[in-house]
């Protein structure tokens, strides 16, 4: 099933993944990328949570890493 989040500009929510995951990590980012917003803004909403759960899974994949000090790694 394809989930359209900007009609205007014919966005799905996988073209917005796909950018999040080739580097746009703000609404500016992904509106100059896509488009999304830059019509009516009904997308804007939908498009922001999209970008905060795609922020929040790399910030989980990073869980469990911790830094090591200079002195720990010598």
């Amino acid at each position: 099933m394809i989930l359209y989040v900007c009609v205007c500009n014919a966005v799905t929510e996988r073209d917005i993944n796909n950018a999040i995951a080739h580097g746009a990590t703000s609404m500016k980012a992904l509106n100059k990328v896509l488009g999304v917003g830059s019509q009516c803004g009904a997308c804007a909403k939908c498009t922001k949570e999209c970008l905060a759960k795609a922020t929040h899974k790399n910030v989980d994949s990073f869980a469990n890493v911790f830094p090591i000090n200079k002195q720990e790694a010598a």
